[in-house]
Parts: C-alpha cells; sequence; structure tokens
C-alpha cells in the first residue's frame, strides 16, 4: 500500500471529465474574446484547443493566444499562453535568432473534475498578464529612455505552426 494513493476514492470516468470541459469550453471562449476582442477558433481532439489572433501596439509580428482544456490524470487542465513570431533585431533592423521573450505569457490551472467555473483570480491574472506581456517591448522603451537600451524587434518568418 503506498501511503500517497487513497484507495477508497473512485477515478473520475471519462464522461464526468469530458462533461467538465464542456461546460468550461464557453468560459474559456469568453476569457480570449475578452482579451483579443475576436472570436476564438476551436477544434476538438484530445480536448479542446482555441486560438485567437493578438495585435501587438507596435504592429510587428504575428501574435496568437493560445488556451487548451484537456484531461491531465483524474482532472481538468487549462493552460494559456501567447504564441508569437516576434524576434530581437539586429542593428539592420532583421530578424536574429533570438525570440523576444517579453512578449512570452503562459498559465495553467488544474481543475477538479465537476468545476464549473474557471477560478476569477487565474482569470484576472491572465487577462493582466498576457496584457503586460504584450505591451512588454513598449513599456521597457518607454521606462528606458537611453536610446541604446531600446529594445528592437523583428518578425521570424512563419514555417506553418506558430512559435510556441
Amino acid at each position: 500500500m503506498n501511503a500517497c494513493i487513497k484507495h477508497n476514492t473512485t477515478a473520475p470516468t471519462d464522461h464526468e471529465i469530458e462533461r467538465t470541459m464542456s461546460q468550461l469550453v464557453p468560459q474559456v471562449h469568453d476569457l480570449l474574446h475578452r482579451i483579443t476582442n475576436t472570436e476564438p477558433d476551436t477544434s476538438k481532439e484530445q480536448g479542446y484547443r482555441m486560438m485567437s489572433p493578438l495585435g501587438f501596439p507596435d504592429g510587428v509580428g504575428e501574435g496568437w493566444v493560445a488556451a487548451e482544456l484537456f484531461r491531465y490524470r483524474d482532472a481538468v487542465r487549462l493552460d494559456i499562453r501567447i504564441d508569437h513570431n516576434r524576434v530581437f533585431a539586429d542593428p539592420a533592423g532583421g530578424p536574429t535568432e533570438r525570440r523576444c521573450f517579453l512578449n512570452d505569457y503562459i498559465a495553467s490551472v488544474t481543475l477538479a473534475v465537476g468545476a464549473d467555473t474557471i477560478p476569477a483570480e487565474f482569470v484576472r491574472t491572465v487577462v493582466a498578464g498576457i496584457t503586460a506581456a504584450r505591451d512588454a517591448v513598449r513599456r521597457h522603451n518607454k521606462q528606458s529612455a537611453a536610446p541604446w537600451a531600446e529594445i528592437r524587434v523583428a518578425a521570424a518568418s512563419l514555417q506553418g505552426e506558430p512559435v510556441a
């Protein structure tokens, strides 16, 4: 007997997990719409995946807010991240191999089977985090007014899928 496992509990069924995910899909959809002001595209494979385009204030590159809702062990997990093709620019303004990490963002929450809402604190954190990541380069350049501290970005060429 392993002290880490409760032997008197039963694992949730696939039907219960699917029902929980189905209840959360509209909330995830609304969250992405709230962040990007665009209807997300939704696909269903081994869970739900939603993507919505995200624009950057300087207009350089392409970005997406991606949300994945899937089974994680005996629970439901929601991952939200920013995918983008923004990289640091070289002195001539061309793209380099270095990803612009300032625009990266990822958040995850694990929800019990039967959960009918996404925690409000998680929603607040995601909205604030994506807003901050989207505006990070502009905010840095505004705070660091010295020309030698300016960050310049360029768009990397896309090879099919967004850069994760």
